[in-house]
């Protein structure tokens, strides 16, 4: 790169430079100082000796990490496929509303659970699922169950409430975003399928799902990497009876560095953590690009 065309984009520089700013301070320096970290023995008041990889073998012979990184992966999973693939459905669904003040009122429903807090979530989940919610009682009225389903102390149930309260949360967020990319859509293309004698399937499955398919790549990309830090969800489903099936690499990270303060290896399981999300979003890419080019 030239001075004379650094000089020409000069203002596009200074417009980045920020963005660069940030990520150095708030990013890049964090990591760099838990990977160091991560090879310290650390004390209360910072790192008191290098340790070599002492650390990554206090990580990787608890049998806790080992469940972790199962958890995180079939967690991470599930949210991908029904985060990625559900929020389709009300996408095309807004995009059929022909009122707008309606089409409005129903973005403003279903994006209004993206913008509330987990703690606000969970409780609204327990509320419906305790014992005596919404959920239970009318199951036991219907006659479908004779006691009570413990949603929140059954392990069985652990996964899949974790699963269901993140996508539920994100739905209709990427929801937008496929209706984003839906009014880009020519309604001509639409309508000579129409003439042709296409029915509905016909038209989602030869017009819309090939037009959102780019879109779909991305979010995809971006709801696995973001799956993988799973921590708020089930951090506070977290107990005695279902910790073995949703503590993940994070709340794993979590326990030992601020529960155990044992900085270092808490360190070392963030280093795997983002050793595992690199691989896997390396590949993720590489499945992406090559289902492109095919």
């Amino acid at each position: 790169m030239t001075m004379a065309a650094i000089r020409r984009h000069f203002v596009l520089y200074l417009l980045i430079a920020p963005i660069l700013v940030y990520f150095c301070v708030f990013v890049f320096y964090p990591m760099g100082q838990g990977i160091y970290l991560s090879f310290q023995k650390a004390g209360l008041l910072g790192p008191v000796g290098f340790v070599g990889l002492d650390n990554y073998a206090k990580v990787f012979s608890s049998p806790n990490v080992w469940q972790a990184i199962v958890n995180t992966l079939i967690l991470a999973a599930g949210i991908t496929a029904f985060g990625v693939l559900l929020p389709i459905i009300p996408a095309i669904a807004l995009a059929e509303i022909v009122p707008d003040w309606f089409k409005r009122a129903l973005q403003t429903i279903i994006y209004t659970p993206y913008l509330l807090s987990w703690v606000i979530i969970i409780g609204v989940w327990m509320n419906t699922l305790s014992p005596i919610g919404l959920v239970n009682s009318a199951l036991l009225w219907f006659g479908v169950i004779e006691q009570p389903i413990m949603f929140f102390a059954s392990p069985e149930w652990a996964r899949p409430m974790v699963i269901a309260q993140t996508v539920w949360k994100d739905v209709g967020f990427t929801a937008l975003i496929y209706l984003a990319a839906l009014l880009s859509l020519n309604p001509d293309i639409i309508d000579a399928a129409e003439i042709d004698g296409a029915n509905g399937w016909q038209k989602i499955r030869d017009h819309v799902l090939p037009h959102l398919l780019p879109v779909i790549k991305v979010v995809f990309l971006i709801t696995l990497l973001g799956s993988l830090r799973t921590f708020d969800s089930a951090f506070l489903m977290l107990n005695g009876r279902t910790a073995d099936q949703i503590r993940t690499l994070a709340i794993f990270t979590y326990e030992r560095g601020i529960l155990a303060f044992d900085l270092g290896v808490a360190s070392a399981a963030g280093v795997v953590l983002l050793a595992v999300s690199l691989l896997i979003a390396v590949l993720a890419r590489f499945f992406v690009r090559d289902g492109t080019r095919g």
